[in-house]
């Protein structure tokens, strides 16, 4: 319960980081496939906890043109499974995010003038990337960060965005049989555990400045981007 509550807050928090944080804690007592049924669920929840507290800062146009993109380009990193190994897609992807991380961590923007082609770019990024290696989050995440969309808005519209996608893999998830009954009794005991941190996050955004903001996000997209490519390595070991 203390690894939900440590992603929830994360996740109220920022708009996202959830699993980023709960799945590398949960590792050395659980396997990946045992895991990731258990917290797309509880990331759910927080997803429509924050879109709906922050529904007077939703850009749906915006959002719905990320998200289409998106799942139109989920079958492109299904394909692109079978020409490049997940491996060596994982390390390549990876290490690309921490470059582009570490190039806005230093304050630096690359100037966009047409949004709306970004979007659509960024949009099909994160389907392409959803389906190849599971790293759905940073192309949205790393645009929203260049265009310096301010902290209300990005963890609204973000949380919107991954409300979408996420509903999307819970149905397949379901479909499939990941999800079940027991996976979701589990669910059960955990949420107090998710409204505990969500009610937590919620304060401490209030006293998060937008400076400070930016950083801890870019952060989490580091650390998350790191461990990928050490996981990775360390499974070919």
């Amino acid at each position: 319960m203390v690894v939900t509550f440590l992603g929830s807050t994360v996740k109220t928090t920022t708009g996202f980081g959830f699993a980023l944080i709960s799945v590398p804690l949960l590792l050395p007592f659980m396997d990946l496939p045992d895991i990731v049924p258990i917290i797309l669920p509880l990331v759910l929840i927080n997803d429509y906890a924050i879109t709906i507290t922050n529904k007077n800062t939703l850009k749906p146009k915006t959002i719905a043109l990320m998200a289409t993109s998106a799942i139109a380009s989920i079958p492109i990193g299904i394909v692109t499974l079978y020409v490049i190994s997940t491996y060596v897609l994982k390390l390549i992807i990876s290490t690309l995010i921490l470059i582009t991380a570490f190039f806005l961590m230093s304050g630096r923007t690359i100037t966009i003038k047409r949004e709306k082609i970004a979007t659509i770019v960024a949009g099909s990024l994160s389907g392409i990337l959803a389906s190849s290696s599971g790293l759905s989050g940073p192309p949205v995440t790393l645009l929203l960060i260049n265009q310096k969309w301010n902290k209300v808005d990005f963890r609204s519209n973000l949380a919107l965005y991954l409300s979408i996608i996420d509903s999307a893999t819970v149905f397949f998830f379901l479909l499939t049989g990941l999800v079940n009954a027991e996976s979701l009794y589990v669910d059960v005991l955990l949420i107090p555990s998710v409204i505990g941190g969500y009610l937590f996050g919620r304060i401490l955004v209030k006293h998060i400045n937008q400076y400070i903001f930016t950083k801890i996000t870019i952060t989490i997209i580091i650390g998350g981007a790191t461990f990928t490519i050490i996981n990775t390595l360390m499974a070919h070991i």
